[in-house]
């Protein structure tokens, strides 16, 4: 008996030793050591469970063969059995696949999984450490289908944004922005938010995502949301510190002809001039005088005056950026707030932005079914325009002219042409020109559900900017003495504009055993005003007061004041259902119908729907053997969305007040300046689009693939009237078309557990065609230089827009080849040659052809991040390869007119007897001779850049004895534009604008003419969490 109940006791034993319950604690960290609050943590198997606080740390109650979970949104679930440890740290691995599996779309949030539409979403992390004032500044490349050009690299200049390419061509061609559900439209001006400020960007691309913003949706829409407290933590708050310092350097300088060989080029060009010819000692030289007879100084090296005049007006850059920000929860009610200040000085000496931001987000539980919050952003800055104009110097201020004569006075004009030109240093020194703007955005929301599973939203907000820009030209600027314009110049403009929207929605989410319903339905009305003034006046008798007192200017003949108005409403209807069976098949059905004020009774409202559908193979039974695939998606959508291209008040008559002469009498009149522009309608585009999403070996692989064809109608374009009845009108008429493809990869090509290495690629193409318009076979749409008449045009049946010039052949190089083309007495050896295209002798427009397009063949980015230990590097590389740029300086440059700069490229030109084999023209073919736009000026735009590289230091807080101050610690150094690839002959490719021509500025692309140049950076700085 006695050895039974001995047996018996050791069994309870063993069974008490293997169940028993112990006290497990830890802390759980990312890849970069910081730790991570909110993680859970549950033993396997049972409903047992705890979350990680603020610091990472957790206790639990498990025993020795018991298994714990770690799972958090965002990263790899993680197991390990609990065995003879009492104390268990956790690193967690972000999951590629899941960090974007839930996805903000417009009004509400979405599953990846069951989402049917095109949606390309950018997290803080990829928007983090970068020395930049806006957010599209660090999107380029960074999303399939999405061309982020930069215009300029002026401090606070934003960059072009087109989503899937242009949609229409008088419309706009800019994304909508909305900003944590609030609608600010296109024109938003992203200085006003801080970029550390935000959470996610998520841009929307194809009907079913752009439908439910109908009217404004044809162009794309760009959510940003910002960043919020986490509901999952409660306790104490994080304050969080992002400081850093960085220093610009120019970069891609231009290079220009110095003193030297420029004396030496028009010295040579004087021998062919047909007539007078002055030296630059001012000596009439008869025609063809050899450069013997000229001043023998010019023949000393280092004796012509030499001035470098990109060197005088740039500097080393510095950028400041400090923002704090301070994040927490409650029981009912999590917060986020935060202050910024930006200081930028231009590499051009006299440009800057300085900015200060505000922002507090909140949001209340207020009972276990309402709930409430607010978001309010305030953003102040003042904007130091560029004060010269970077392209003049590029292509005419001379290297031969000084910056003062020979009394200390800043010099005015051209040595050669003796006109009047800017000096670019006195420009620095003397003008002012600067832009104030103060913003704020006030969005607060209010949500009730009214019974389980169905809740009613309304958010109410406005934004309200306030712009003054100041310009003064002080009396003692060269070309105003020279001009003989008596005292100072002042301007100043103003305008107020206010953004009232009010959003009413009603969802109603409910899953019913394999079937899940959502079904959102929403009312909108909105209402912009916009209200400004313009004032300018001269004469003014000193440099104190300036544009402060615009009355103090003398000269009454030169004031001028205007003032303007402008008032948009609309209204709108919407909504959305989506449909899903068993997470395998899922239906979106989308609709909105807009009523804009802009537009005519009759007309001022329109319906846009869209349909998707998706099939989430990986879910169907015969994949369950498939270990490799693990996500396994195709979808498909159609619709349709709206551009309302159209001035407020378009359709009104336009009248401008003059004197005419009745009965010999002056008297004051009105003209017909332009006609109203009636009958209008909305601009419609039509979007198919097809998608495959793949993830593999437990998403090491994730790749999708997207397919899109969009068609615009309707197109709204003016026609032109006779004079007598006007300018001209709009009309719908003509049609564009944008179709391509976009890939995106991700993989996890290392991963072990002090190494892992990640690689995200984006890869797009985007093929446009104008396939009607109206009455016409083409529109010009830009004419660049005084020669040569259109170089780029809109064809039908080519891309919008593509380049229309004579094809330049080279050099002539045998007199048969001047008799052959007709040109005898017109052209000589070493003259610049084209092709006759109809044999008539005479170079023109008939002889003109396309020469390419600015629209690259592909375009992408390819982003490596590495990380050891605490140590990560993170690489990015953007690209773009196809597609021309039209260079406007070569047009005067290569040709040697002698009052322009020369294009180095001219030390390799056609000399006779020593270099008769170059295709660059002799010297002086510019001082007669007709010189078309020709393939000459047309370059290739590809190019690849290191964009930016980051090392990031994570300094582990525990073992460096800091953790009682810190969170978390990090240092990093921070490269931007470090590197370039690109045969371009005036800087940067990149750096082109979209602005230039008449009333196409949306699409009249890919001319570079000396803008404000882009800078190459280097920061260093820190991140600290308490």
């Amino acid at each position: 008996m006695k050895r039974n109940q001995l047996i018996l006791l050791l069994l309870l034993l063993s069974i008490f030793s293997v169940t028993a319950q112990n006290t497990i604690s830890g802390i759980v960290t990312d890849a970069s050591n910081i730790p991570l609050p909110g993680v859970n943590v549950i033993v396997k198997g049972t409903t047992q469970g705890v979350s990680t606080d603020f610091d990472g740390n957790f206790i639990i109650q498990a025993s020795s063969k018991d298994v714990l979970e770690f799972s958090y949104v965002g990263f790899i679930t993680q197991s390990v059995t609990v065995g003879a440890n009492a104390t268990i740290n956790v690193s967690l691995q972000e999951d590629v696949a899941q960090l974007n599996e839930v996805v903000v779309i417009g009004y509400g949030t979405s599953n990846k999984k069951t989402l049917v539409s095109a949606v390309s979403s950018i997290k803080s992390d990829v928007l983090e450490n970068q020395p930049v004032a806006r957010v599209d500044q660090a999107l380029q490349g960074r999303a399939a289908g999405v061309e982020v050009t930069s215009n300029n690299g002026a401090p606070g200049n934003g960059a072009t944004i087109r989503i899937r390419g242009n949609s229409s061509i008088n419309g706009n061609n800019n994304p909508l922005f909305v900003v944590d559900g609030f609608i600010t439209g296109t024109g938003f001006n992203l200085n006003n938010i801080n970029i550390n400020d935000i959470e996610s960007v998520e841009i929307l691309k194809d009907a079913t995502a752009l439908a439910i913003y109908g009217t404004r949706g044809a162009s794309g829409v760009i959510l940003i949301t910002t960043k919020t407290g986490k509901r999952s933590v409660v306790g104490k708050p994080t304050i969080r510190v992002n400081s850093s310092v960085t220093t610009e350097m120019l970069a891609n300088k231009i290079n220009i002809l110095g003193g030297q060989d420029y004396v030496d080029y028009l010295n040579e060009a004087g021998q062919f001039v047909p007539g007078p010819n002055i030296d630059f000692n001012g000596t009439m030289l008869p025609v063809g005088l050899t450069d013997t007879s000229l001043p023998l100084r010019y023949d000393d090296p280092g004796s012509v005056p030499t001035t470098d005049w990109i060197d005088e007006v740039t500097q080393m850059g510095t950028i400041y950026n400090t923002d704090v920000s301070i994040t927490g929860n409650t029981e009912n009610a999590n917060y986020y707030s935060s202050i910024s200040y930006f200081n930028q000085e231009g590499i051009v000496k006299g440009s800057g932005l300085e900015r200060v931001t505000l922002r507090n987000n909140l949001d209340v539980k207020v009972t276990d079914r309402f709930n409430m919050g607010l978001r309010l952003n305030l953003s102040s800055f003042r904007k130091e325009n560029n004060k010269t104009s970077f392209g003049q110097i590029v292509s005419s201020v001379l290297p031969i002219r000084a910056i003062y004569d020979e009394e200390g006075n800043f010099t005015g004009t051209n040595p050669i042409s003796g006109t009047l030109q800017r000096n670019p240093v006195a420009d620095i020194q003397l003008r002012e020109d600067h832009d104030l703007v103060t913003n704020i955005i006030s969005n607060a929301y209010f949500e009730y559900e009214l019974i389980d599973d169905l809740k009613i939203k309304t958010n109410i907000g406005a934004t309200l900017n306030y712009f003054k820009g100041n310009q003064y030209q002080p009396g003692l600027l060269p070309e105003r003495i020279l001009n003989n314009n008596v005292g100072g110049f002042g301007r100043v403009r103003t305008n107020q504009s206010k953004d009232i929207l009010s959003e009413t929605t009603v969802n109603y989410s409910k899953d019913f055993g394999n079937h899940a319903l959502k079904i959102l339905g929403g009312f909108s009305a909105q209402k912009i005003t916009s209200e400004g003034t313009d004032a300018s006046a001269e004469g003014f008798p000193n440099d104190v007061v300036k544009y402060n007192n615009l009355s103090l200017g003398s000269d009454p003949e030169t004031y001028q004041v205007g003032t303007g108005y402008n008032q948009r409403t609309l209204t709108s209807l919407f909504g959305r259902l989506t449909y899903s069976y068993d997470d395998r098949y899922v239906l979106t059905l989308v609709g909105r119908r807009d009523g804009s004020s802009v537009f005519e009774a009759g007309n001022k409202y329109s319906f846009f729907p869209s349909a998707g559908v998706a099939w989430n193979i990986d879910e169907e039974s015969f994949m369950e053997n498939v270990d490799a695939i693990n996500r396994f998606k195709i979808r498909a959508s159609y619709g349709e969305v709206g551009e309302q291209g159209v001035a407020a008040y378009n359709s009104f008559d336009l009248f401008n007040p003059q004197f005419n002469y009745f009965n010999e009498t002056l008297v004051p009149a009105v003209i017909l300046a332009a006609p109203g522009s009636t009958n209008l309608q909305w601009e419609t585009t039509e979007q198919l689009d097809l998608g495959l999403e793949i993830g593999l070996f437990n998403n090491r692989v994730s790749f999708e693939a997207g397919y899109y064809k969009k068609t615009t109608k309707d197109l709204l374009l003016f026609r032109d009237l006779p004079n007598t009845a006007g300018n001209r009108v709009l009309e719908n008429v003509g049609s564009v078309e944008n179709k391509g493809f976009e890939f995106l990869l991700n993989t996890i090509n290392i991963d072990k557990n002090d190494f892992k290495w990640n690689t995200t690629l984006t890869v797009s193409t985007n093929k446009s065609k104008v396939l009607d318009l109206g009455d016409e076979e083409f529109i010009n749409i830009q004419s660049t230089g005084n020669q040569g008449g259109p170089s780029a045009r809109l064809m039908v049946g080519q891309p919008m827009p593509v380049f229309f010039v004579a094809e330049y052949l080279g050099t002539y190089k045998d007199p048969q080849e001047i008799i052959d083309d007709q040109a005898i007495g017109r052209s000589f050896l070493g003259s610049p040659r084209y092709r006759d295209v109809n044999e008539d002798g005479v170079i023109n427009q008939d002889d003109y052809s396309v020469a390419g397009s600015p629209q690259p063949d592909f375009y992408g980015g390819i982003r490596n991040t590495f990380t050891y230990k605490n140590l990560s590097l993170d690489i990015f590389f953007q690209g773009s390869y196809g597609g021309e740029i039209f260079n406007t300086v070569t047009q005067r440059s290569i040709f040697g007119r002698g009052d322009e700069n020369i294009d180095p490229r001219v030390l390799n030109r056609w000399i006779e007897g020593v270099n008769e084999t170059s295709d660059i023209p002799r010297a002086g073919t510019s001082a007669s001779l007709f010189n078309p736009n020709s393939t000459l000026n047309i370059e290739d735009a590809s190019f690849l850049r290191l964009k930016t590289a980051t090392l990031n230091y994570s300094i582990p807080v525990k073992q460096a004895g800091i953790d009682n101050t810190f969170k978390s610690l990090n240092v990093f150094v921070t490269g931007r534009n470090l590197w370039l690839l690109s045969d371009f002959q005036l800087g940067d490719p990149e750096v082109n604008s979209f602005t230039a021509g008449s009333g196409f500025g949306s699409v009249s692309q890919g001319f570079a003419g000396g803008a404000y140049p882009y800078a190459t950076s280097i920061s260093l700085g820190v991140k600290m969490e308490f």
